[in-house]
């Protein structure tokens, strides 16, 4: 049997190579099992609670806050606005709206609290402000004034719009941010960022905010459903509760030389090309 096994070492050879193959599949075999199954660390413990903690204190803040409902047609269009040199606006003011309770006893402690219906004047001479029931503005929230404060009652699960009321001769640009995003793209808001136009003597109705483009119905609802505290979290969440309207003043002598202009380039316009 020895003599047989040295004469012939062409099994052997096969062996070793089935050993060596089959050891080289279950290698692969293994490192495809790997792959497939490997999966991140979850995150540390304390990240973890960190975000339940943080996500309870939102469940548990009393009083109101803005979320988004549908999406809605946009009406709105572009128009050209001169802004005074420096970029800085010419009024800058804010009020706070909450439920029933809380607006009542934010007011009561700046001052004595009376309630009033309808609008009111933001800036004096030249910005009064209507908050609507509905995004259309059939009527508007009641609203209580201390201290030279407004604090607005709104009703939870209820929509409501802006109305924004011009009281000059000229036109003025206002840029709103509503629980401290931007009405124009649901982003932080920054009054170096662009506004509704309003022609002089006159107003325009925000219906919404505009988010990725869409433009998306406004309504009163919790703290931790609103879309400060969805977008941006606790951080977010803690600027609801205020509207803001940054107010500029246009620039006449600018907006006058680009139509003077515009009207040399008409003067000599041609009706026929040659």
């Amino acid at each position: 049997m020895q003599k047989n096994l040295h004469m012939n070492p062409k099994p052997t050879a096969s062996l070793r190579q089935i050993l060596k193959t089959t050891l080289a599949a279950l290698t692969t075999c293994l490192a495809l099992t790997q792959c497939m199954t490997y999966a991140p660390a979850p995150p540390p413990a304390a990240a973890t609670s960190r975000s339940s903690s943080q996500s309870s204190e939102l469940e548990t803040r009393p009083g109101l806050g803005t979320q988004l409902g549908g999406e809605i047609h946009d009406s709105s269009t572009s128009t050209h606005f001169y802004r005074k040199p420096g970029g800085q606006p010419d009024a800058l003011a804010t009020f706070h709206y909450n439920d029933q309770e809380g607006a009542r006893l934010m007011a009561e402690s700046v001052g004595k609290a009376t309630k009033h219906s309808g609008d009111f004047i933001l800036i004096p001479g030249k910005l009064a402000v209507t908050v609507t029931t509905g995004y259309y503005g059939y009527s508007a929230f009641a609203h209580y004034r201390a201290g030279g404060k407004v604090f607005v009652i709104g009703d939870s699960g209820s929509d409501y719009g802006l109305k924004l009321e011009n009281l000059t001769d000229h036109r003025l640009e206002v840029v709103t941010s509503i629980d401290g995003l931007n009405i124009l793209d649901g982003l932080p808001a920054s009054t170096r960022k662009h506004g509704y136009v309003i022609a002089a003597k006159s107003s325009v109705s925000i219906r919404g905010m505009k988010v990725g483009g869409k433009l998306r119905t406004l309504k009163f609802g919790t703290v931790a459903a609103s879309q400060a505290a969805t977008a941006f979290g606790s951080t977010g969440a803690r600027n609801v509760g205020v509207i803001g309207m940054a107010v500029y003043e246009e620039d006449e002598i600018a907006r006058r030389r680009v139509r003077i202009e515009e009207n040399y380039l008409r003067g000599d316009a041609r009706a026929f090309g040659n």
